[in-house]
């Protein structure tokens, strides 16, 4: 961690697993991490442009998804650990559905963006369905 803080991701109140109430400091941080995406598309598309802002954006959305995992007490980590490997999961089986799928049909070309998109998609639900269950079992 280099700018981010664990204390800036707990949340306040353990209202329910669809509540985010974050500290003042981490909404800001998300917000300035997430608004480099419109920086990078609203200046001039040069390549040291765009590695710049890319770098830029990796780091503090890595430092601050490594603060929030540092903010999590050692039930939601398990939680967050097995919804992560479901979630990994369900990504390579989703991929290995897609590329049985586009042999079957003698497919030669496999659209690589539609199919990480579908095995990111596919990921993303089942590792929301995945908290979701274990926040609610408890």
């Amino acid at each position: 961690m280099v700018i981010a803080k664990p204390e800036w991701f707990k949340k306040r109140n353990r209202k329910g697993f669809w509540s985010y109430e974050l500290p003042w400091q981490g909404t800001l941080y998300m917000i300035c991490t997430l608004s480099l995406i419109f920086v990078g598309m609203l200046l001039p598309q040069n390549l040291l442009n765009s590695v710049l802002i890319t770098v830029l954006f990796l780091f503090l959305f890595m430092d601050g998804i490594i603060a929030n995992v540092k903010s999590l007490d050692e039930r939601e980590q398990m939680q967050y650990s097995i919804s992560m490997r479901n979630t990994a999961w369900g990504m390579i089986i989703a991929l290995a559905a897609l590329l049985v799928v586009s042999s079957s049909f003698n497919i030669d070309q496999l659209d690589l963006y539609r199919s990480i998109f579908v095995a990111v998609f596919a990921g993303g639900i089942i590792g929301i369905i995945t908290r979701y269950k274990l926040h609610r079992d408890g």
